[in-house]
């Protein structure tokens, strides 16, 4: 029996949450064992980008940073209906029929097969606003520094995004920064993550303002002014699919953007990542492997993770995380906790910040 588990969204982008005080989960028969698990493959940022059709629509979201005199941040990123329609518009049917039976045009995260990546979550949304908080207050620090960002279970790619922008807004020129964006599906990565990357990165071109909508044309002058864009920062990206694992670690210390940089930063992000007892070993184990592999004096390493404090009629949620990291040597605290500004209503949620447990 797989369960896949359903936030119970309709055809919106973005959580709304205020309406999912509870989640429901719903339960389909596989008829048989899970799939093996899908392995990891680091894959270009040329090979993702060529996966796009001719225009891809997107909506700027805004998102208060805080209290109303705090500032806003704006994203634009593809629209979901957009991602459907080139889904459907695929050539080959039996690949068509694979997207809709895993949930690929559905709201259902089937372990396994597919991990919910093609919708904004709503820690993804906590996340990215407290980084842009950090990251205006000087709190997190990339000026004059090499930055390897990774996110895992990247999805919409929020997180990555708000800092990505800041980073262009602010380069002195003197950075340098890698973004490794990493999610379960190839398809989630190909159509949604590296898309909201492009939209981002392009809508801080010189040049008139974006409309908050609208559609943005592939064409090689467009791919040829966003490959100048990322050069001008010193700024690359790649992406890697499948599961986390001890191979997943490898291709991430493969890209060695940070070498023996000093000054340095390792950025590891992830939101909605622990609802699954199933994977959370494995992820956790991944985490505490990244942090381990960059634990040293000229490098600094900030893991962040969002999470809400109970995926209902799932078995995870924050305290189950916990036991399990500290179990395999790491440790947890709570930086920002949603009751702090939403007071006690709905489902709890939280950022912790992760490190490896000193002996």
């Amino acid at each position: 029996m797989t369960q896949p588990f359903s936030f119970g969204f309709n055809d919106e982008d973005i959580e709304d949450a205020g309406d999912h005080a509870e989640e429901e989960d719903c339960v389909h028969d596989s008829g048989g064992m899970q799939p093996a698990l899908i392995e990891p493959q680091l894959h270009t940022l040329d090979e993702m980008l060529a996966q796009l059709p001719s225009q891809i629509s997107y909506t700027t979201h805004s998102f208060p940073l805080a209290s109303p005199d705090s500032g806003t941040l704006c994203l634009p990123r593809r629209d979901l209906f957009d991602i459907r329609a080139q889904v459907m518009a695929e050539e080959d049917l039996t690949n068509l029929e694979n997207y809709s039976s895993t949930g690929l045009l559905s709201d259902d995260i089937l372990s396994r097969v597919y991990e919910g990546g093609f919708k904004t979550w709503e820690c993804s949304i906590d996340l990215a606003r407290y980084l842009t908080r950090l990251l205006k207050a000087s709190d997190l620090v990339l000026s004059g520094r090499m930055v390897h960002v990774i996110e895992l279970g990247a999805g919409t790619a929020l997180p990555t995004a708000s800092v990505a922008k800041f980073y262009i807004e602010s380069s002195d020129g003197a950075s340098h920064m890698q973004l490794t964006l990493a999610d379960y599906n190839y398809q989630v990565l190909a159509l949604a993550t590296i898309p909201n990357v492009l939209l981002t990165i392009s809508s801080l071109s010189p040049g008139p303002a974006w409309p908050t909508e609208g559609d943005l044309h592939i064409t090689r002058d467009s791919l040829s002014a966003f490959d100048h864009e990322l050069k001008a920062a010193n700024l690359n990206v790649s992406a890697i699919s499948g599961a986390w694992s001890s191979a997943f670690v490898d291709l991430t210390n493969g890209l060695n953007v940070l070498g023996g940089a000093s000054p340095a930063l390792m950025l590891i992000l992830a939101s909605e990542t622990i609802y699954s007892p199933a994977s959370l070993r494995d992820f956790t184990q991944t985490l505490l492997s990244l942090l381990s592999q960059h634990n040293s004096s000229s490098c600094e390493v900030l893991a962040l993770i969002a999470a809400k404090r109970v995926y209902f009629g799932v078995g995870g949620g924050i305290d189950e995380f916990i036991a399990v990291l500290e179990e395999l040597g790491g440790s947890g605290r709570c930086v920002w906790d949603s009751s702090n500004e939403e007071g006690r209503q709905g489902v709890g949620r939280c950022i912790l910040e992760v490190s490896l447990r000193r002996s």
